[in-house]
């Protein structure tokens, strides 16, 4: 309801007609029948000519305006989006929405305007502009055929990031911290290991975020720096299994290590790589930093079980990471001891 509601029903309370009111704060009582309609903002003068006349302070009066007319810009702004609804098929809204990334609407303009907050724009023409502007989804020619999708998973994971305080970006802290960071790769359990991970990364000035991807979007992991001091690395955990998850984080930490502060996105069938060359020398530190190349020939002889776990244990990794570099290497059938690697589940809400 408009301030004059209020104003209303102090005049009441004081005995005061719009006649009365209008001679005391000095305006005329067409203006008065204005104010009262809302048809006449209260700036910072009527709000203190009012706190003399009613008694109540000029920042009630202030605060009750601001409320008012943001409500009728949202409720204008509503109308408007509503025309646009058709933007919302671009988005991969339905994954959007179940991943709980935005609020479902039964409005379309809210709907929209939910949206258009996740992506951090104002407007749809903002959001556009962003697009065409951002010289990274222009890598190849087929990119443009999920680029939406990957957007909007490289925007959750800025979302979250903003959530995670870390240090200044600091390369030796990070080199520091990669025998435990590899460490952890022996704990089975997400929720058991993930939080010292991202502890240890954002000493490091990295964002860790774990996210699913919507429908098109085929990547499982990505690097963008969003400052000179503060890394994002964002992971899809896309197979859901430990020797997956390991390569693709190690190799995101080569990224930031060695190669200049851009976006970097790996996907799984190889459709986006935008420099062989570069994703070459993040493949080859996550395979020499999980198990270094003078086991080579001893993973060939690996023929058991209780051999594969014994070795795995010697070395100080996970069990599934031996087997997923074994099957990889061609040195099994990929079918062979896949009970030996961990699987996660979602439990994003």
């Amino acid at each position: 309801m408009p301030p004059g509601e209020f104003i209303l029903e102090d005049m009441e309370n004081l005995g005061l007609s719009q006649r009365d009111l209008a001679n005391r704060t000095e305006y005329s009582t067409k203006h008065i029948h204005k104010l009262l309609k809302g048809e006449a903002p209260i700036n910072a003068d009527t709000a203190l000519r009012l706190e003399k006349v009613l008694g109540v302070a000029a920042s009630f009066w202030m605060n009750l305006e601001n409320i008012y007319r943001e409500a009728l810009a949202k409720e204008e702004e509503k109308i408007s989006l509503a025309k646009k609804k058709e933007w919302l098929k671009k988005i991969p809204l339905k994954n959007m929405l179940t991943f709980g990334w935005v609020d479902k609407y039964s409005n379309k303009g809210e709907q929209i305007a939910a949206c258009l907050k996740f992506y951090g724009c104002a407007s749809i023409d903002a959001w556009n502009n962003q697009r065409e502007n951002n010289v990274a989804f222009k890598s190849t020619d087929r990119f443009t055929q999920d680029e939406i999708a990957v957007r909007t998973w490289l925007r959750r994971g800025e979302n979250e990031a903003a959530k995670i305080a870390c240090e200044p970006f600091d390369k030796k802290i990070l080199q520091a911290s990669l025998n435990s960071l590899r460490a952890l790769t022996l704990i089975e359990e997400l929720d058991d290991f993930l939080p010292k991970l991202k502890d240890l990364c954002a000493k490091c000035g990295i964002a860790v975020v774990f996210s699913p991807t919507p429908d098109k979007c085929p990547i499982s992991g990505a690097t963008r720096w969003l400052s000179s001091k503060k890394a994002l690395l964002l992971l899809s955990l896309r197979y859901k299994t430990n020797d997956h998850l390991w390569f693709a984080f190690f190799h995101e930490i080569a990224h930031i290590l060695k190669h200049k502060k851009q976006l970097f996105l790996e996907d799984t069938q190889n459709k986006f790589v935008q420099d062989k060359a570069l994703e070459n020398e993040a493949n080859k530190f996550s395979k020499e930093l999980l198990i270094p190349a003078k086991h080579k020939e001893r993973l060939e002889t690996l023929k058991t079980k209780k051999s594969i776990q014994d070795f795995s244990d010697e070395i100080g990794i996970a069990s599934g990471i031996v087997i997923g570099r074994m099957q990889y290497e061609k040195n099994i059938q990929f079918s062979s001891f896949n009970d030996l690697k961990v699987k996660y589940q979602w439990a994003e809400k």
